[in-house]
Formats: structure tokens, sequence, C-alpha cells
């Protein structure tokens, strides 16, 4: 006979972590080890690189098939797509291909995530293991309203003379706005979480597994973010204040919904004023007022959003992983153990009902294990040593 014991859990060390911020959260996994970032990075890239090439494949294959349609630019030129080197970000196949390149970022990093990252999945989010739903609707909402007000007063003081001196030269719009707005409707949300997942989902989570002080994870992926976009001194340096918010709030908020939220609604907002003919899709250059407006707003959007988390007590940290539970061993009886059933298998010769029971179940100066019975059960059944079975 034998009997299941379950081990109990394994006591922590004591140089284990027991909470975990946003960017430490590949530490959780008990099969952590130090060269998993870099073999998920390396197998996410390597994710990026075919899905690339097999989407740009497809977009070409559409544009050929019907150019009329998607490369339709003001001069009416179906051809413009080939002849053109230069990236219009008016015309509907230059934007849908832009956004389809940096949106097949989101399948290469939950695929290299899912096979080498923490688990669950969803640890690339949120410490909470998922999207957090009611915090990025109230996080969507509260950055909604703050651009609305931001991009009101730009175009007051525009109005006023206050500012940058306005281009001269003419704003091109898309040839066809609807068409044009409902390509940022429905790729812009995709493309910013695409972002936020790799600068300040997976590189965050590689650069703090190493390194634990969150100003590494906040700061490191900067660079790669701000060269990502084609801007003078001042766009970058926007770009640069950005990053560093989106990162704090990432951390400071355990998530990405606030960064993913107050990035969507940014450029939302900017495509479909590009849309509607108010601002050039194409522009570069910036300047300093612009980038000292776009800083401090940047700066009081990060501090209601931080406040606004605070209030609704949005978690910021992840305990450890649970112990998972371990198998039952199998222990066998101790050989003083007397069997619990007096009845004797057919093979074996009946027992003597008038020979004197066993004077102790246990020998001496042996008692019984923890878990085991004091005593073997009485059985009560009639003729019990007299059991020829056939």
């Amino acid at each position: 006979m034998s009997s299941p014991h379950y081990l109990p859990p394994p006591a922590p060390r004591a140089d284990q972590e027991q909470s975990f911020a946003f960017h430490r959260l590949m530490r959780r996994n008990h099969n952590y080890r130090w060269w998993r970032p870099l073999a998920f990075a390396g197998t996410g890239l390597g994710f990026f690189v075919a899905s690339f090439i097999v989407v740009m494949l497809m977009i070409f294959v559409v544009a050929m098939l019907n150019p009329a349609t998607w490369a339709a630019d003001a001069s009416g030129s179906p051809d413009s797509v080939l002849t053109e080197a230069e990236l219009d970000m008016a015309s509907p196949i230059d934007f849908s291909i832009t956004m389809a390149s940096l949106i097949i970022m989101i399948p290469a990093v939950y695929l290299a995530y899912l096979l080498l990252g923490s688990k669950p999945v969803g640890q690339l989010v949120s410490v909470a293991g998922r999207l957090r739903w009611r915090w990025f609707g109230l996080a969507i909402g509260a950055s909604a309203l703050l651009f609305a007000a931001y991009f009101a007063l730009s175009f007051a003081l525009s109005t006023a003379g206050i500012g940058e001196p306005t281009d001269a030269a003419p704003i091109k719009p898309p040839a066809d706005p609807l068409f044009f707005a409902l390509l940022v409707i429905l790729l812009t949300p995709f493309q910013c979480a695409a972002e936020e997942l790799v600068f300040r989902g997976a590189l965050m989570q590689i650069i703090g597994s190493w390194l634990k002080h969150p100003l590494f994870a906040i700061l490191l992926p900067v660079p790669l973010f701000t060269f990502g976009h084609l801007y003078d001194v001042y766009g970058l340096l926007d770009v640069t204040a950005f990053a560093i918010a989106a990162g704090y709030l990432a951390w400071r908020t355990g998530g990405l919904e606030a960064p993913m939220a107050m990035h969507i609604i940014n450029n939302t907002f900017l495509f479909l004023l590009g849309a509607m003919g108010q601002i050039d899709l194409n522009a570069t250059e910036s300047g300093p007022m612009s980038l000292v407006f776009s800083v401090v707003f940047t700066a009081l959007l990060t501090f209601v959003l931080v406040k606004l988390a605070d209030k609704n007590n949005v978690a910021r940290t992840a305990g450890p992983t649970p112990a998972a539970a371990q198998p039952p061993l199998l222990q066998p009886w101790p050989m003083a153990h007397p069997v619990y059933h007096q009845n004797q298998a057919h093979w074996a010769p009946p027992m003597d009902p008038s020979a004197p029971p066993a004077s102790a179940p246990y020998p001496q100066d042996f008692p019984p294990a923890n878990g085991y019975p004091p005593a073997p059960p009485v059985d009560s059944t009639p003729n019990a040593g007299d059991n020829h079975d056939r």
C-alpha cells in the first residue's frame, strides 16, 4: 500500500524580490535566466523582419491591382506611387504602408514574449497580466479632453499672431479627406499601441531585467524612439520629451494603458487635422515656441494621468509568481505498520480466528509517524478470517 503526501511549498529565498514593478516583470518568472531577454529581442526582431516582407508584398500587390483607388493624389495621377520616391503622408497608400510597417510589430513582439518572456503574456501590457480596460478608458477620456483644449488654444494663439510664424507654403490636403480620415481612425490606434509595446513594453522590461533602477529602463530606449522620427532638432526634442513622459507613465502606473492613451489621442488628432487641411502632414520643421508649449502640455498631461491613477488605485507592482502545486509523492507504508484488513487473498491460507491478536500494532519504541493511524481499524465482518475466495 502507499499513501499520497504533498510536499510543502519551498521557502522563499532571502534575495528573492517580493514586489515587481512593470520594468522588472521579466524577473517575475522562476525560470528567468540572464540570456532570455537577449533571446527575446532577437526572436522578436526576426518575427518583425519576416512579417514586414510579407506585408509589404501584399500591399504592393493590392496597389498594383487597383492603383487608381490607393494612389490617388491631388494631381490625379495613379502612377505617382511608382514615380515618387519621397514619402507623402497625405497619400492613402503611403500612409497605409507606414502604418502597416509599424502595426506588424504587435504580433512579432507578442509571439516572442509568448516564447521567451514572462508568463502570462499579458504582462507585456501591465502588472495585472492584461489590458486594464477601465483604466484605459479613463486615460483615453482625460487625454482627449486635454488635447482638445490644447489644440484649441494653439489655433487661437496662431490666429492672434502669437507663437511660431505660419509657413507660407500651401498645405497639401489628402485627395479624399473622408477616406483618409477613415484610415486614420482604423490604423492609428494600432500603430500607437505597437510603438508602446516595443519601446515602453519590451525594451523597458529587457533593460529592467538587468538594471533594477527605473531610470535606466525609462531613458535608455528614448534614443531609439526619437531617431525613428524624421524631424528637425526642435521636433526631435519634442519627441524625446514625449518618450520620457510615456516611459515614466508606464513605470508609475504599472502598465501601458496611460502611454497608449496619450499616444493614440495625440496622433489621431494630428492626422485628423491633417485630413481637414489644417496642418501639413509632411512637415518636418518646428520652432522653439512650439517646443515649449508641447513640453509644458506633455508634463501637465502626465501629471493629470498620474493623479487619476492614484485616485483609482491603479496597481503599480505585481507580487511573486505563486508556487506551482507539487505533485503527490507516493511513500510506502513503514514495515511495522500492519495491513488494514485482515481478509486474506484467495491464494493465502485462512487465518485462525481463535489466534490471539497482536499485542501492539507497532513495535515497542517505534511509535507511528505523523499522518498514520494509532491503530488499525477493527474489521467487524463475521468470519473475517474464514474467507475463501474462488
